[in-house]
């Protein structure tokens, strides 16, 4: 996937050039931003954004990085991958899919723009990509990602405790998935 595009939504492969690592970089310096998706106690300026997704957008890794677009306008990023089911202790059976994802304009946020780009990525998923499942695991307290998550179809699996490091502690995030007869 290098572009894909529904109206005013696109969702294109992030490129090895320095505007998009800029773009990348200054989302998660962003204390806001942080707060929900790495932590306000680890930012990432724009060194430790190409060491960490240069590989990614080099297609070294099974990871695919992509920027989300409104507009013709970057709006946050989202990423996709091969799961591993032991990670998450997550029994589906098939091709499972994760993707993890935030919108990095404070402005863009309550808009139902994350619940398109993923309404977006799930159709590439299930129909280009052959996934059975994509699942994803927000924070517990992460109301409004949670709520998008359940618009798209995900549902609640169970809790993970304590599955990832955030702001110094370990805090609980849900297990949610979507099955491709189950989409919202």
């Amino acid at each position: 996937m290098d572009f894909f595009e529904e109206g005013e939504y696109c969702l294109r492969r992030m490129e090895d050039t320095p505007d998009d690592y800029a773009l990348l970089a200054r989302w998660l310096t962003d204390p806001r931003v942080l707060a929900c998706y790495e932590g306000r106690d680890n930012p990432f300026p724009l060194e430790r954004v190409k060491q960490k997704y240069a590989p990614r957008i080099l297609a070294d890794e099974g990871v695919v990085p992509c920027l989300m677009q409104y507009e013709c306008r970057p709006v946050g990023y989202l990423q996709f991958y091969v799961a591993d089911p032991a990670e998450y202790k997550f029994d589906g059976r098939g091709k499972v899919y994760a993707l993890d994802l935030f919108i990095g304009e404070p402005e863009a946020w309550g808009r139902g723009l994350g619940t398109q780009f993923i309404r977006l990525l799930l159709c590439y998923l299930f129909e280009s990509k052959d996934a059975d499942w994509v699942i994803l695991d927000p924070h517990v307290d992460n109301a409004r990602a949670i709520r998008a998550y359940e618009k798209c179809g995900f549902r609640k699996l169970k809790l993970l405790p304590q599955h990832e490091l955030h702001e110094g502690k370990y805090v609980d995030c849900w297990l949610m998935g979507v099955r491709w007869d189950q989409q919202g």
